[in-house]
């Protein structure tokens, strides 16, 4: 017998919904088998469910469920299984969480096939629910940039590709079904040539007074501007989408330039305000759906924190190349935000394995998540999200450890707590701050909650924080029996420590406390891992 899967069908769970495990097995003969799941929220005691029953011969699904407790919260589930046949013990882990909304922790990813020949949705979004995806761009899934829905069910896009929105609506409807949020792209003020030609009053401007084109006779650029005529047809064609088909809010994109422009009256057009002013305008037209604005190059990122976009999303161009500058980026997004979630778009060829793990380590240890993948199990390695690249079975599993970490020390990786008393408590993060003393190839990211001092480490060892993530490099090599000293004024009650690459959980660690200096040794780092110090 052996296991060949291990995962939750949802992204996410809404609290007081009902946890379910998928185990998919294959076994050469019939057999009785007790099948142990442990679910654990973070330290605590684990809780044990058990279920014993008799399976036949060949491949097979047991499902195994939970209700967890209502406050949102990320836990750790493994599964060991007993058989009458065979004396081993065979085990998988997985994770799952408890969210009230899936922007406290947006694991984003991406959908680009909208045809009626397109993969089976079920079997595509299947692969993504063990990554724990819980939210999803529809990546120009529209008609026509000016008119977001099609005048017929079947249509042929900007650039050729045959859609359907039957297929549209039936992703959406998977989408539900396995806990991820359906967000359609849209851009503030891209429309077509021929209706940029044609509403000459709706245009942007140069500074020379020249309308602005996007691409070779492809895009226009209008005025976003409140009340400008563009601004409040792109709002009544987003009304018309969320009328006709069950998306969950909007994805909003902006192309980085021009930083400014002129309105047809020939007076200058303050784009960030713009795009404050549509987030607002499109969140009180729909006070229930999730309202997401691309930050491109980081850009106007001040504007946008303080909108009500409900998460950060950034789009890392250069010359923000350097390992260092995402965790700047990052660092830098949450504290203008006051602690919202913040997702990264950056893009890497799935042949460098190094590069996109240590890129996540970064992102991940700075408070934030990367949208990465779509359409089954596929990375986004370009802008045109289409061009998507099928990925090793190594960075499979990488990735997969990465996102089962993340999901069950979530609590102890955001950048700020899950429950909304805690919330307005949050501790700012700091980088490298000067408390905190480790080896030089160890990037070190804080942040300290009541009670506790949570300390994120990356692996930078042969490489540095000063490293290029677009350029290719060795992987780190991992660092074993790692000291840590900390000058603190008080003596912890305990220590943990948990990393990608720990399938049974969190370890508690050894420390020693003498004037003043708390010392402990690290087991191993490859990429990433955390240390959870308690008061």
């Amino acid at each position: 017998m052996r296991i060949i899967d291990y995962y939750p069908l949802r992204g996410s769970f809404s609290p007081g919904e009902i946890v379910t495990f998928r185990i998919e097995l294959e076994t050469r003969s019939s057999e009785n088998i007790t099948l142990r799941v442990h679910i654990q929220h973070l330290n605590e005691q684990p809780i044990t469910i058990e279920k014993t029953l008799q399976l036949a011969s060949g491949k097979q699904v047991v499902e195994t469920q939970w209700t967890p407790p209502v406050k949102p919260a990320g836990y750790s589930a493994r599964v060991e299984i007993f058989s009458t046949n065979d004396s081993e013990t065979l085990e998988a882990t997985t994770a799952f969480d408890v969210l009230s909304s899936w922007t406290d922790f947006p694991r984003y990813g991406f959908l680009t096939d909208f045809s009626t020949s397109r993969a089976d949705p079920e079997l595509v979004l299947r692969k993504l629910t063990p990554f724990h995806i819980n939210g999803l761009q529809f990546y120009d899934w529209q008609y026509r940039h000016e008119q977001l829905l099609a005048p017929s069910e079947e249509y042929i896009d900007p650039l050729g590709r045959e859609m359907s929105l039957t297929s549209v609506r039936r992703l959406v409807d998977v989408a539900h079904e396995h806990g991820m949020a359906a967000m359609p792209y849209l851009a503030i003020y891209a429309s077509s040539a021929n209706f940029w030609r044609a509403h000459p009053d709706w245009a942007l401007y140069d500074e020379n007074g020249k309308p602005i084109a996007f691409g070779e006779n492809f895009l226009g650029l209008m005025d976003p501007s409140e009340g400008r005529p563009w601004s409040v047809h792109l709002l009544n064609e987003c009304t018309r989408a969320l009328d006709a088909i069950p998306f969950d809010g909007l994805h909003i994109d902006q192309y980085g330039d021009p930083k400014s422009g002129l309105g047809s009256n020939h007076q200058p057009v303050d784009l960030p305000r713009a795009f404050v002013d549509f987030i607002q305008s499109a969140s009180n037209e729909h006070p229930n759906r999730t309202i997401v604005f691309n930050a491109v190059g980081n850009w106007p990122i001040e504007a946008l924190a303080e909108s009500t976009a409900d998460f950060m999303y950034i789009e890392v161009w250069p010359p923000d190349v350097e390992y260092f500058h995402l965790a700047e980026i990052v660092l830098n997004a949450v504290r203008l935000s006051h602690g919202k979630a913040v997702v990264i778009a950056l893009y890497l060829p799935a042949k460098r394995l190094a590069n996109n793990l240590l890129a996540d380590a970064v992102i991940l240890a700075c408070g934030g998540t990367r949208i990465e993948l779509g359409e089954g199990i596929r990375l986004l390695s370009d802008p045109y999200f289409p061009k998507h690249e099928e990925i090793s079975l190594d960075l499979q599993k990488g990735l997969r450890r990465f996102l089962d970490f993340i999901v069950r020390d979530e609590e102890w990786l955001r950048p700020y707590p899950l429950s909304a008393e805690e919330k307005e408590r949050w501790a700012e993060s700091e980088l490298n701050p000067n408390h905190i003393i480790t080896d030089d190839s160890i990037m070190t990211v804080v942040r300290n909650f009541p009670g506790k001092m949570i300390l994120h480490l990356v692996n930078f060892t042969n490489l540095s924080v000063h490293s290029r993530w677009d350029e290719v490099h060795a992987t780190p090599a991992p660092c074993q029996d790692v000291s840590v000293n900390i000058r603190r004024d008080r003596r912890p009650t305990k220590i943990f420590w948990d990393c990608p690459e720990q399938r049974k959980g969190i370890q508690e660690l050894d420390f020693a406390y003498s004037k003043g200096i708390l010392t402990f040794q690290i087991p191993q780092i490859n990429f990433i891992g955390l240390v959870a110090i308690y008061d």
